[in-house]
């Protein structure tokens, strides 16, 4: 039973430390697409700069013709950014199942390894109170046993006890057990 135990709470630690490394995992993974993500800003600003300039170069040698080609750029850097924003919050929400799904399983391994010794706890208390009250028994009895005297009278056991009683003929303080009729009959 203490295997068990040991081995269920070796088991919900492992479970919390798969916990923690996947925590770990998904933050360095945050971490590195926040990392992406304003790698990506400084690029689109950088290039947003570059066409910017461009454009005013472009403005002033030819209007009409370099106008639409730095539209499409900004569009395209525009649909470049919104792509891997969209692939941030579908990993985040990945992580974020992961993580939920890796919580309950530990909190549920540690319900049950909780159920667990409270039941064996209830078992111990159970088995020491059965044995609390055989030795209640067992103290009677040799109380009891301190009232009476046991020796053999003429070679045959003889018990001294109180008045009322059949006595032995030599000394009226003894009575005579019948030990022929106890050795058949069941002990109590």
């Amino acid at each position: 039973m203490e295997d068990f135990i040991a081995n269920a709470a070796l088991l919900s630690g492992q479970l919390v430390h798969q916990c923690e490394k996947a925590a770990a995992s998904q933050a360095s993974a945050a971490a590195d697409l926040r990392g992406t993500a304003a790698e990506v800003r400084k690029e689109v600003l950088a290039g947003k700069a570059e066409i910017t300039h461009n454009a005013k170069s472009a403005v002033r040698e030819v209007l009409s013709q370099e106008i639409p080609a730095a539209v499409e750029a900004i569009a395209q850097a525009g649909d470049r950014l919104t792509r891997i924003t969209e692939q941030l919050a579908r990993d985040q929400a990945v992580a974020g199942a992961h993580m939920r799904k890796l919580g309950w399983k530990a909190l549920g391994a540690l319900l049950l390894a909780s159920a667990l010794l409270i039941g064996v706890t209830g078992y111990i208390a159970s088995n020491n109170l059965a044995r609390a009250a055989s030795a209640s028994v067992d103290a009677e009895i040799l109380e009891a046993l301190r009232s009476v005297s046991i020796t053999s009278c003429d070679g045959q056991p003889c018990v001294k006890l109180s008045d009322g009683q059949a006595r032995w003929t030599k000394n009226d303080d003894y009575i005579l057990v019948d030990t022929s009729a106890a050795e058949g009959a069941p002990v109590p």
